[in-house]
């Protein structure tokens, strides 16, 4: 029975660095996938305000009032987070709505222009594990 035992040692002192290895790595990837999540939550907290109209700096106030619990303070000074976000308001006909036009165009006929939003989060995710990761989800939010 004493030979069994060891076997079972040397088996555990192989296999134990890769679970232990593979448990870290399981970690890790569950850290950068809720960071992913608390990003997105920030832009739908911003393309939701954004479809009442505020304006550039109010649709910013609220996406960073809603990433400042989960996102720490920046080593940067002149960068409040972490987090980067960025919002831009433009208009584009219906016919090319990808394309941004001034506001006092006259589209294909006569169609008034479309107000979009144009809203993103920018953030590198630092592993423990695995490489960073570079998350720059955005957001479109048709106004009118």
């Amino acid at each position: 029975m004493a030979g069994i035992d060891g076997v079972s040692a040397v088996e555990f002192a192989l296999f134990a660095p890769i679970l232990f290895f593979a448990l870290i790595a399981t970690a890790d990837l569950g850290l950068a996938l809720n960071e992913r999540m608390a990003i997105d939550h920030v832009l739908r907290a911003g393309a939701q305000t954004a479809m009442a109209d505020p304006g550039e700096q109010r649709v910013i106030d609220v996406m960073t009032a809603t990433a400042t619990p989960n996102f720490p303070r920046s080593a940067d000074p002149a960068v409040a987070l972490d987090l980067v976000v960025s919002v831009s308001r433009y208009y584009a006909c219906p016919e090319a709505p990808d394309v941004a036009v001034p506001a006092s165009t006259s589209c294909a006929g006569s169609a008034p222009t479309y107000s979009f939003y144009q809203i993103g989060g920018k953030k590198t995710y630092s592993g423990w594990i695995i490489p960073d990761l570079n998350f720059g989800p955005q957001i479109q939010v048709q106004i009118r």
